[in-house]
């Protein structure tokens, strides 16, 4: 697929990833520091990079890789992966022991990004 929309939504996809991954550092810091209000506008902003991610990862996998179940695989470990963000960030805020789901997130987004760009095959 070469058409100007998909490279596009790829676009979208990858930057929203990148993003996503700094927002849940800076979340995860403001919470630990005790700036709850600054954390949850920033775990706010991270919810939304979440819902751009599935989208366009849904977008792009039923429009252009239907077929291709390591795309299916990917789809659902970052499913896993938003949870243990979202995990993470809860028990963050509510100053519970959080950096085993924090230090697992980390492993599981890295895991989705090197399937992504095809490193892991």
């Amino acid at each position: 697929m070469d058409f100007l929309p998909y490279k596009a939504l790829i676009e979208a996809h990858v930057g929203s990833w990148e993003v996503a991954f700094v927002l849940l550092i800076v979340a995860y810091i403001l919470y630990r520091v005790g700036k709850a209000k600054a954390g949850k506008i920033v775990h706010m902003l991270l919810r939304l990079m979440m819902v751009i991610i599935l989208v366009s990862g849904a977008w792009m996998l039923f429009v252009g890789h239907a077929t291709d179940f390591y795309y299916y695989v990917k789809g659902i470990i970052a499913v896993i992966a938003f949870g243990l963000m979202e995990m993470s960030l809860g028990k963050a805020k509510r100053q519970e022991g959080s950096i085993g789901f924090f230090i697992g997130c980390i492993v599981v987004l890295v895991l989705v990004i090197l399937l992504g760009y095809r490193v892991l095959m």
